[in-house]
């Protein structure tokens, strides 16, 4: 798989992961000028800022290890611009990572609360 095959199956099979837990997914690869956010998702009426972090079955690295600092930083900016942009409803907000990799068998991780 390419890297863009692979960041496709990340993102629909993170999506679905999350939908199965009851979340409602309100928004997909979101860009501004400042950045990407992969997933929004409302979670009741918690705001979700989803990164998905995908690497292909070979790969000995766990996923989640993508998400370094300057990685947190650049999302909270972009979650702030969604914020400013969007104006959505919600009581709280928080950022998960979702870690893919793919398969056979995919497997997938959930961080809540990433950071």
């Amino acid at each position: 798989m390419t890297r863009i095959q692979i960041k496709q199956v990340g993102e629909a099979s993170a999506a679905r992961f999350l939908e199965g837990l009851g979340m409602r997914i309100v928004d997909r690869n979101w860009r501004c000028r400042l950045g990407e956010l992969d997933l929004v998702a409302l979670d009741g009426s918690t705001l979700v800022f989803v990164e998905v972090k995908a690497r292909s079955h070979d790969s000995f690295v766990d996923p989640a290890l993508g998400v370094d600092h300057r990685k947190r930083v650049k999302v909270r900016r972009v979650a702030g611009a969604y914020l400013a942009l969007k104006r959505p409803e919600f009581k709280s907000c928080r950022f998960d990572v979702v870690s893919v990799v793919t398969g056979p068998p995919l497997k997938l991780g959930h961080i809540i609360d990433a950071f």
